[in-house]
């Protein structure tokens, strides 16, 4: 949706990033500043990190609306 992924070098890395992320701060709760550094150490060939930081975005506001819902 937001072509997070690409050439795949990156992937598992990315994604253990972003669910740490939205565990530790809770779904809904993060912002780009915030995703952009924490993905500081992980190494991207293809993006830029633009797409993969819309995607995180889009998946933790994502799940806070899922859990609202099942409130």
């Amino acid at each position: 949706e937001h072509h997070g992924l690409q050439c795949g070098f990156c992937t598992p890395g990315m994604i253990m990033s972003a669910v740490d992320m939205i565990n530790r701060h809770g779904a809904g709760n993060l912002d780009e500043a915030t995703i952009r550094d924490e993905l500081e150490g992980n190494i991207c060939r293809c993006t830029g990190y633009h797409n993969i930081v819309k995607a995180i975005k889009a998946a933790s506001d994502q799940m806070a609306g899922m859990s609202q819902a099942a409130e």
